[in-house]
């Protein structure tokens, strides 16, 4: 029997990528941008102006009920209570030995109403996952096909938001969310991202995708607003050190390991606590850091071996790239602790020889 091919999904804004000469390409299921002018040029519109991208592809689960605060609170790692309603939180679902089930942003509604936005590649594992643990009386449901979300990232996002009619958007604080209508579309306002600058992530049905990318776009225009694509976010989010799915963060990497221990709070029990808790007791054996490498040597790519001055074995790069703000290589790196102390020489391979690197103070960059 002939193997059926897979299908690749599309976001409602496939047709307007498409007409804006996008080099799409496959990503967890989805057909996606890529880039649209050139990755360096999209990164440095984020930086300096804003920039905007199709992120439709990520999931979105809601829990609703009486024990709902229950279940967010026992499958992740950080403290739902210290949020309210209309703010939101990074946190991660630990496994029972402190790997990563996958990171995530949780919306609190309401105590009784929570919003989980995960990663595209993790829908349906995160939707078992949750199922699996819902020892609460509350209701789970993947709503992921019923949403769109476009983000609006960089210095000039307030002007362009403002413009296109959102009200008092540069109050609007970080990590908080509105329910609104514009135009007699709904939408949720949240002040999340994943670049490191100022910047709203936009929620909203399906059928409102387009006439707020167009939106969004026509405004933007004279304030140098770019398309941007899958590309330029990875660069971006690795100048900020923030953690992906599948390199930083995997089932065998443990979320101290991770370096994300500030998302951990030992006070009720959750998945992963008595693990975690012996791990920061006695210490890890292995710690995200990270590297930088002369921009003659190229740029380190995922995988590749890290090693000391004197040869020996330190580790392995688990996200790397150049880096088009700093201008040099750059990479996030799993080592040993005792090569993760800033100024510390290191070696890496760049095509296929050792290149000089040094530990460098994270994040990468600072609007600073």
């Amino acid at each position: 029997m002939m193997n059926q091919p897979l299908t690749v999904k599309t976001t409602p804004l496939h047709a307007r990528h498409l007409a804006l000469g996008a080099r799409m390409g496959q990503f967890a299921g989805f057909d996606m941008p890529m880039w649209y002018e050139g990755i360096k040029a999209e990164h440095l519109a984020v930086r300096n102006a804003v920039g905007v991208f199709d992120l439709s592809h990520m999931g979105e689960v809601f829990i609703t009920g009486r024990e709902a605060f229950d279940l967010v609170q026992y499958l992740t790692c950080n403290d739902i209570r210290r949020i309210g309603d209309g703010q939101c939180q990074y946190t991660l679902f630990p496994t029972p030995e402190g790997g990563v089930v996958d990171d995530l942003i949780a919306y609190q509604i309401k105590p009784e109403e929570y919003m989980l936005v995960v990663n595209a590649s993790n829908i349906d594992k995160d939707f078992q996952w949750i199922l699996d643990h819902n020892k609460f009386e509350c209701k789970v449901e993947n709503r992921s096909d019923e949403y769109s979300l476009v983000a609006v990232q960089g210095p000039a996002t307030d002007e362009l938001l403002k413009n296109v009619g959102f009200s008092r958007i540069d109050q609007q604080e970080a990590f908080t969310f509105k329910r609104t209508k514009l135009k007699g579309h709904r939408i949720i306002v949240a002040g999340t991202g994943y670049t490191g600058e100022r910047g709203f992530e936009l929620i909203v049905p399906n059928e409102s995708a387009e006439w707020l990318w167009d939106k969004v776009m026509e405004v933007g225009a004279e304030l140098g607003a770019k398309p941007v694509g899958l590309g330029a976010r990875d660069t971006l989010r690795l100048e900020m050190a923030y953690s992906l799915y599948g390199h930083e963060l995997t089932d065998e990497i443990s979320v101290l390991e991770a370096n994300l221990g500030w998302t951990v709070r030992f006070g009720p029990d959750f998945i992963g606590r008595e693990y975690l808790q012996h791990q920061a007791e006695s210490g890890v054996q292995r710690t995200i850091a990270g590297i930088v490498v002369e921009k003659k040597y190229g740029a380190p790519r995922n995988g590749a071996p890290v090693k000391s001055e004197n040869g020996d074995s330190a580790g392995l790069v688990t996200s790397g790239s150049f880096s088009p703000s700093l201008d040099c290589g750059i990479a996030l790196v799993l080592v040993d602790p005792a090569y993760a102390e800033p100024e510390t020489s290191l070696q890496v391979e760049i095509r296929n020889k050792l290149c000089p690197a040094e530990v460098t103070t994270l994040p990468f960059y600072s609007r600073s």
